[in-house]
């Protein structure tokens, strides 16, 4: 199929990118960004609507060119976007920071060191006459810190032991500041490229430090609270399981995160009583997607019969590789031994070799997932879908529903999935991404597109107190 070969497509052959950041400059970047990488291309754009979609763009390009304010130009590429019915593509735009006078970038900071080792530390401590409640021993899944007080009202986390390659033992990754009664502090990146200020405060056995939490490993406290429900209860993004008699119910906001850490320390708290709980309710209303695998520990719950999963296929140009390399793998690759690295590269090469084209590393359009045996319990499972439930979301529900216990409910879900594997392209001016997807489902040569209108429920549900409805309809 032909492209649109009009002054668009000469334009765009001698474009500067890194100069030009006019609106009409940037439409013509998106565009070919577009057609030479979105997996829906092919899909999209075809010889029966071709014309319309060459009038559709030299339309929008044109008023592009009337456009000379940044977020009128990403209203203006949107409307264009709009054209491919995908949800999934769409201009991310960020509106410029402004700095004051007392502002400046880039922040400039000094990684502060005491060189304390532990035996210092806790020779500080044995000698103190009282400690200051923010002081102790606090620990993470990466790091061993001493807090100390340095002068009046001025505090050290002194790194003890840490995970991190970045930071080194005796640096100092927390200051803190006591102001009365109450404490703010300054928390550096792990990658030691930033530096934030937050409130700070000592709850029990736990210092929360608003964007990560460390348990206090010395001073024993008296009460003791689980770091791991601590961190739930401060993450609108958290799952969540309550038990009403004989029915559990699940909600599940995301699946990003440390929803997948989550979900598994609640399925390991609560194993003999799930196990034991005849009724449940998943609650994907609202879900705003991420990675559904992440849901799938729940599956050995939820099956009872074979299940399929639809494979998708990569539109693997180049630029798609290199970005989802860097976005996704290249952090876990490095951390792998030559064996690993090794096994990969033969994965890479073989993606490769198939440059611009369609492919399907499973080589096959669907996977069947077998197991042993059903679970008795739950013998009934209500699966709530709204419209705001999207993406990876939905992809949940598609297999979950296959289960003869799973009964779906609710309304249409958004329809954002026929597309994924989301990647973003930078632009001429910083302001703007591109939010492209690279991977087709399979699931479309059939046919069947939840893109178009969603997923549809099983039952229809109206009002606004659905879980309690759905308790009745699983219980009839």
């Amino acid at each position: 199929m032909k492209r649109l070969l009009t002054f668009l497509s000469l334009a765009i052959a001698n474009l500067s990118f890194g100069q030009n950041c006019n609106c009409d400059s940037l439409f013509l970047q998106t565009q070919k960004i577009v057609e030479d990488n979105y997996a829906g291309w092919f899909d999209k754009v075809t010889t029966s609507n071709q014309t319309a979609y060459n009038e559709w763009t030299v339309k929008h390009y044109s008023l592009s060119k009337k456009i000379n304010t940044d977020s009128s130009c990403a209203k203006q590429i949107q409307e264009w976007i709009t054209f491919f019915k995908d949800k999934h593509l769409r201009i991310k735009y960020n509106k410029p920071k402004e700095f004051s006078d007392n502002k400046t970038e880039p922040k400039n900071f000094q990684i502060l060191t005491t060189n304390l080792t532990q035996s210092q530390i806790n020779n500080y401590y044995s000698k103190a006459k009282k400690l200051d409640l923010i002081e102790g021993i606090y620990e993470s899944s990466s790091y061993k810190l001493g807090i100390t007080q340095v002068k009046p009202n001025l505090f050290y986390a002194t790194i003890i032991n840490t995970e991190n390659e970045n930071w080194k033992v005796g640096e100092v990754k927390l200051v803190i500041k006591k102001i009365g009664t109450k404490y703010e502090g300054a928390f550096y990146e792990g990658d030691k490229s930033d530096i934030s200020t937050h409130k700070v405060q000592v709850v029990d056995n736990i210092l929360d430090f608003d964007i990560v939490f460390y348990e206090k490993t010395f001073p024993i406290v008296k009460t003791k609270r689980d770091i791991t429900e601590y961190e739930m209860s401060k993450d609108r993004y958290a799952p969540s399981l309550t038990f009403k008699n004989d029915v559990a119910i699940w909600r599940f906001p995301s699946f990003e995160n440390n929803t997948y850490e989550q979900i598994a320390y609640l399925l390991k708290k609560y194993k003999d009583k799930l196990e034991a709980t005849p009724y449940w309710i998943l609650d994907m209303s609202n879900n705003s997607g991420g990675d559904y695998s992440i849901g799938l520990q729940l599956l050995e719950y939820i099956y009872t019969n074979p299940i399929i999963f639809y494979n998708a296929e990569m539109r693997l140009t180049k630029s798609n590789f290199d970005i989802w390399y860097k976005s996704y793998i290249s952090t876990y690759y490095e951390s792998l031994d030559s064996a690993g690295k090794n096994k990969l590269d033969v994965r890479f090469n073989k993606m490769k070799a198939n440059y611009d084209k369609m492919y399907n590393e499973d080589g096959k359009p669907t996977d069947t997932l077998k197991m042993e045996k059903a679970k008795p319990f739950p013998k009934k499972i209500a699966l709530l879908i709204n419209e705001n439930t999207i993406s990876s979301g939905e992809l949940f529900t598609m297999v979950a529903r296959q289960s003869n216990k799973v009964v779906v409910v609710g309304v249409n879900s958004g329809g954002m999935m026929d597309y994924g594997n989301v990647v973003h392209y930078k632009t001429a001016c910083s302001t703007f991404r591109l939010q492209l997807p690279t991977n087709r489902q399979l699931w479309l040569d059939t046919g069947f597109s939840v893109d178009k209108e969603g997923i549809r429920p099983d039952i229809y549900l109206k009002g606004s107190d659905w879980t309690e409805q759905a308790i009745k309809i699983i219980k009839k």
